[in-house]
Parts: structure tokens; C-alpha cells; sequence
């Protein structure tokens, strides 16, 4: 008896805090929505029947009360309908009518914080951009200026953009919030948190390296990549590796477009997004190995760009992408037809060109 007796109290106490907890949850509105409805319906049918209305008189009476408008224009005049009012409206009906819109407007205050905080699934949220992990530094400058470009890009500006990452509990900051954008507050790893920021239905997908600067970031990577995987997301996937050597493997692991993590140019990124492919090219700029870019020291004067650039491929030295004008100016792509003065040329090669010497060069655009 004892131990009933003490299962009956534990089991209250459950009850209990559980009404606190979930005091105002959509499912007790909807509860109190249904059992005010009741109320109205049986405050209408006792009007009908003890004060001899019409329903729709029935109807009109027991919503001014229950509102507490009163016109004055119909009333109850019975003593049943009168007891009626007191105990179906005056007791109970306002009550709930009040209790209804109080938990409803905590309702919204509610999820609007949750939203902020990064804690409700964007069920409706599809073709956007997910952006999974943030940077360990610099974290709200860099992301305010990846969010800029790609809201200045034309093929991404109307794309909804979500972020996944554990480092914005509180909400994410006013200078990312004012751009729409919304945030997941939660690891990728965690079962369940790729499913809440709807991965599966999104047009792109970022995972940036935590630490730019550590390999042990693309053990993280690699893993969101394959969970991302086992999802079947249709989504154009993009992932940062620190390690070179990895590559392979995060293509291998569904990464459409793989690119090391270079936080001054968030630009270098969006340019990935809608032009597969270009990430290799910038990437070549930035380094001696394969393709890369070289100043070539020549004089040019009064030729076309279409003529100069003809002449470089011609001569198999490589692609000029601009040029030093003779006021010290870099020039980058010109128009074909435009009659340039250089004093030196930007010129992207190949990684094994033996450049020619500075008279055989020269001798490609005679005076």
C-alpha cells in the first residue's frame, strides 16, 4: 500500500511539472480551443431552447458575452438562461477565452525566441544554402561578408540561407540576422541535427573547416560529409580541406568541390557555388604548383588586347589575364578590341614552361 501509495505521488509530481513545463504548448491550445467551442455550442443551445431564439440570435448573444461586449440588444430573460449565461459564459467561457489568447501570444514569444535561438526545425525551408560549422576566428566577420556575397551574387541573392553550428546559442548576431538569415544551434555530427536543417532538401551545401590552420579539422569534414551521404542529399556540395592529401577522399565521400579554407576571400567560395569548377583556377593563383600566374616585363604599344593575348597562346606561353599600363595601372581583361600600352603583362602558365628571354619575348609584339 505504501509503495502504491508512493507510485501514485511520484507519478503526480511527473504530472505536475510536466504542466509546468509544457504550459502553453500548440497541443493545450488546440485542447482549450476545442473545450471553448463545446462551451459556445452549449451557451447556443440553451438560448434556443430556454429563450426561444433563433440560432443565429442563439450565436450572436453568446459571442458578445463570451467577448464581453455586451450590447445589450438580445438577453436572456428565463431564469434557465440566465443560469445558463452565468455558468457557461460568465464561468467558464471568458475564462478560457482569456487564458487562450494569453497562451497564445506566449506561444509566439516562444517560438520567435526559439527561432533566435536557433532551436526550432525549418520544416519549409528547401532549395537554400546550408552552411555547416563556422570558423574558429574571426567567426562574425567572415561569415557577415560570405552572407554580403552572396546576397550581391544575382544566381544566389533570392537563396534562403541556413547555418548549422553549435556557436551561436543566443541567437546569431544582428548584422547576420538583418541579411534573413537563419541559424540550427547543434553539432552536425549529432544524430538527427542534419534532418532538423532540412540537408536533405537543400540546393547547396558548405562545410568549412573549423581551424583553418589544423588537419584534425577534416576529421570533422570528412564525417559530415558522409553522414550528409547516407542522406542522399541532391544538393551541390562544397568542403574545406586543410590537407591536400584528403581531397580525394572528401570528393569520394560526395563533396562535388573541394577547396582549402581561405578566410580572407569568402568570395573564392560563392564563386565555387555557381561556377563549378573556377575554385581550381583561383586556387592556381595562389600557387607555384600546377597553373599559376607570372609578370612578364615587355613593352607593348598601341595593340589590341585580342593581338596580345593571340600572340602569347600562339607562342605557347600561356593566357594573359592583364597588364601594367604605362601609368603603373594593373589592367585585368580588357575589352578584345582595346589598343593597350604595357609596360608588362600578367600571365597565367603552366607549371613547366621555360620561360623565354626577355629579347625573344620582346620580339613577339614589335614597335
Amino acid at each position: 500500500m505504501n509503495a502504491l501509495g508512493f507510485r501514485f505521488r511520484k507519478q503526480k509530481r511527473r504530472k505536475d511539472f510536466r504542466k509546468r513545463v509544457y504550459m502553453h504548448a500548440s497541443q493545450d491550445l488546440k485542447s482549450r480551443f476545442m473545450l471553448l467551442a463545446l462551451v459556445l455550442l452549449a451557451h447556443s443551445l440553451a438560448m434556443v431552447m430556454f429563450e426561444e431564439m433563433d440560432w443565429w440570435q442563439a450565436f450572436w448573444l453568446t459571442m458578445t458575452s463570451a467577448s464581453t461586449t455586451g450590447y445589450g440588444d438580445i438577453s436572456a430573460a428565463s431564469f434557465w438562461g440566465q443560469a445558463a449565461t452565468i455558468i457557461l459564459i460568465y464561468g467558464l467561457g471568458i475564462a478560457l477565452l482569456a487564458q487562450i489568447v494569453s497562451d497564445y501570444i506566449e506561444l509566439r514569444i516562444q517560438k520567435k525566441e526559439m527561432g533566435i535561438k536557433g532551436q526550432l526545425e525549418w520544416d519549409n525551408m528547401h532549395d537554400h544554402l546550408l552552411i555547416i560549422n563556422t570558423p574558429t576566428l574571426y567567426t562574425e566577420s567572415y561569415l557577415k561578408r560570405l552572407v554580403d556575397q552572396v546576397c550581391h551574387t544575382p544566381d544566389l541573392q533570392h537563396t534562403p540561407i541556413q547555418f548549422l553550428t553549435p556557436d551561436f546559442p543566443d541567437g546569431l548576431p544582428l548584422s547576420l540576422r538583418s541579411y534573413g538569415v537563419v541559424h540550427q544551434t547543434g553539432e552536425a555530427t549529432n544524430e538527427g541535427a542534419l534532418e532538423a536543417s532540412s540537408a536533405d532538401k537543400a540546393k547547396f551545401i558548405v562545410v568549412l573547416s573549423p581551424d583553418s590552420q589544423d588537419a584534425h579539422s577534416d576529421s570533422l569534414v570528412f564525417d559530415i560529409l558522409h553522414r550528409i551521404k547516407v542522406l542522399n542529399s541532391s544538393a551541390y556540395i562544397l568542403a574545406e580541406a586543410v590537407n591536400d592529401h584528403n581531397r580525394d577522399r572528401f570528393r569520394a565521400a560526395g563533396a562535388h568541390a573541394v577547396i582549402r579554407p581561405v578566410r580572407a576571400y569568402p568570395e573564392m567560395l560563392v564563386r565555387s557555388l555557381i561556377a563549378p569548377g573556377t575554385e581550381q583556377v583561383l586556387e592556381d593563383l595562389f600557387r607555384h604548383q600546377g597553373d599559376h600566374t607570372v609578370r612578364l616585363k615587355v613593352t607593348i604599344r598601341n595593340k589590341s588586347w585580342a593581338d596580345v593575348v593571340i600572340a602569347l597562346m600562339q607562342a605557347g606561353i600561356g593566357t594573359a589575364l592583364g597588364y601594367e599600363n604605362i601609368q603603373g595601372e594593373i589592367v585585368t581583361q580588357p575589352k578584345a578590341k582595346q589598343c593597350i600600352d604595357a609596360n608588362s603583362l600578367i600571365v597565367m602558365v603552366d607549371e613547366d614552361l621555360e620561360l623565354p628571354d626577355s629579347q625573344s619575348l620582346q620580339a613577339l609584339f614589335p614597335a
